[in-house]
């Protein structure tokens, strides 16, 4: 989907979406919450927004985008749930799952108007 042709909506949750992913990959390097340090997880959210950004700009399609950005956060979860880090991490993981799931809405009823 190319830049001029996504909506303001689905524009907004994507940026959105990206500096959640923004949020949590400093929530995880521990500058803000010592307790909160992951580095590996900073990482891959860092990496994820920078992926929806991309779909953003147009440097990638927002559907893949999307599916890249769906799959490593499923990733994550998984790993959430196997640890027991059922507070905060789920949460964030939670909240990184609607958006995507909104976006994939917009998408989808763009896609089918």
């Amino acid at each position: 989907m190319a830049t001029d042709a996504m909506s303001g909506t689905l524009r907004l949750v994507t940026i959105v979406n990206a500096l959640i992913y923004f949020g949590a990959a400093t929530y995880h390097s521990g500058v803000l919450v010592t307790a909160g340090a992951l580095a590996p997880a900073a990482i891959a959210e860092a990496l994820l927004g920078l992926v929806l950004v991309a779909g953003l700009l147009g440097g990638l399609s927002l559907r893949v985008a999307y599916g890249i950005a769906l799959a490593g956060t499923l990733f994550g979860l998984s790993i959430v749930v196997a640890r027991g880090l059922l507070g905060v991490d789920l949460w964030i993981h939670v909240l990184m799952l609607v958006g995507l799931a909104v976006a994939f809405a917009l998408i989808f009823v763009r896609r089918t108007a």
